[in-house]
């Protein structure tokens, strides 16, 4: 399998040693595919390519690094950077699929849907600030959504 349509049901993207692993509500698929290549081809699925989005969202939220990606505007499918593309342990986690955080033995417990769990080594503080960056730039694709409609 080298393409994976990122949809409602993807809770998270993660590299798995050489692999990426994709983690869904129900199941987790695992497959041989650069993780920048699986993004850009999804974004460009949904209309776009992964600088654009990137771009896009930097400019809105004047930021340089941990830049949510927008996959799907219109299914507001949008990926929190919690490690980076080149980083050994990249991960990226759906926005709306986060309930909720806390700090547990120096980690930072991410809960998400159906109880999947991401214990992660990132302070509250930076969490926070992804998350603020994520919640800004869901705000403005719904403002721009209903703003459309009048």
């Amino acid at each position: 399998m080298n393409n994976y349509l990122i949809n409602e049901k993807t809770v998270a993207i993660c590299k798995d040693n050489n692999k990426i692993k994709i983690i869904n509500v129900d199941n987790t698929i695992v497959f041989n595919i650069n993780i920048k290549k699986l993004l850009n081809n999804n974004c460009l699925i949904y209309g776009s390519n992964l600088e654009g989005r990137r771009k896009y969202a930097q400019n809105i939220l004047n930021i340089k690094y941990k830049i949510p990606i927008i996959i799907s505007e219109e299914k507001k499918i949008i990926l929190l950077q919690i490690y980076g593309l080149r980083d050994e342990d990249c991960l990226f986690i759906v926005g709306n699929k986060i309930l909720n955080y806390k700090i547990k033995d120096n980690l930072l417990n991410i809960k998400c849907v159906n109880n999947i769990i991401f214990n992660v080594k990132i302070s509250k503080y930076s969490f926070e600030k992804i998350l603020i960056n994520y919640l800004k730039l869901f705000n403005q694709l719904n403002y721009q959504n209903s703003a459309n409609l009048l």
